[in-house]
């Protein structure tokens, strides 16, 4: 028993280090190319992007890569013949564990562009979300607290303009922006509070993605990936460890109404009806989904 603890902790330790050491890399290569983006020329611009996204997929190997190596991984997908790099979408993931994205992107690189996601602005320090900022103009986007809007109202719009100047480039290429529609990691708890009336999920929440569809209304596909890990495991510390080393992940695809792109949601609750529908349809076979891949592991709860 203590030997089979110290080397699930050596492959924890060895696992880290292989993944910061590859983070390393790519902050080192495509950081020197990302500064010549800032020259107004948007032919370069975009050459800069493909470039910097090749050694970002290339950065995303190798930690599948990784996975394979200290882990032994036994990740199942089904719906990957839909994953697609020539559209604009939104990719969204249900939110188990730290070790999602890891999972996720297993599966979708090289077959869907890198995906992008919306910083927050008290973030550009850290050497990781500025690098990504520079090599993949991944925008920032200040939030603002209820007590600065209700002073200044104007902020919010400001804020949008910002963020569509960021993201202009983003007309001239295929893109892809991830992010967990649920909000927040789903746990018991969580769930409980949230009133859910699925029975794996937490309630779609259209903040994030209602944002997105305003601001770059070219986007015009939503991706769903539905993870269900057989371990009842779920800290970044257990993915290390490799405890996580078996999950099942399904994938789909939907064209996104016209008429939900380039709407403000801020005031809009027709608008924001009209979402929350679109999603909660899409919620109940990602629900349905779960519940098949729970048989099949034979689990009772994903959290």
């Amino acid at each position: 028993m203590a030997e089979n603890k110290m080397i699930r902790f050596f492959r924890g330790i060895v696992t880290f280090i292989l993944v910061l050491l590859n983070a390393l890399f790519v902050i080192l290569t495509t950081i020197p190319i990302g500064l010549l983006r800032f020259l107004p020329i948007p032919p370069l611009q975009v050459g800069i992007l493909r470039i910097n996204e090749e050694i970002g997929a290339l950065y995303l190997y190798f930690n599948s890569r990784i996975q394979d190596l200290m882990h032994n991984v036994n990740y199942v997908a089904d719906g990957e013949e839909k994953l697609k790099k020539d559209i604009w979408q939104f990719t969204t993931i249900n939110h188990l564990s730290w070790a999602d994205i890891f999972v996720f992107l297993y599966f979708t690189n090289y077959k869907q562009s890198v995906p992008r996601i919306f910083m927050k602005s008290q973030l550009w320090w850290l050497p990781l979300t500025w690098a990504a900022h520079i090599a993949l103009a991944m925008p920032f986007v200040v939030r603002r607290t209820k007590e600065e809007i209700m002073a200044n109202p104007k902020l919010i719009e400001t804020d949008k303009n910002a963020t569509r100047r960021s993201c202009k480039m983003y007309e001239l290429m295929p893109t892809n922006v991830a992010g967990f529609i649920e909000g927040t990691r789903i746990d018991k708890a969580k769930y409980e509070a949230s009133n859910s009336r699925f029975k794996n999920l937490m309630p779609p929440k259209i903040g994030g993605m209602g944002y997105t569809l305003e601001v770059m209304p070219y986007i015009d596909h939503l991706t769903d990936v539905t993870i269900v890990y057989k371990s009842e495991k779920r800290e970044f510390w257990n993915f290390l460890c490799g405890d996580m080393w078996e999950a099942s992940v399904t994938i789909n695809t939907y064209k996104i109404p016209e008429e939900l792109r380039g709407v403000d949601y801020t005031n809009n609750q027709e608008m924001r009806d009209k979402l929350k529908t679109f999603l909660e349809e899409i919620w109940e076979e990602k629900d349905q989904i779960i519940e098949k891949e729970k048989e099949k592991y034979g689990i009772k709860t994903v959290f």
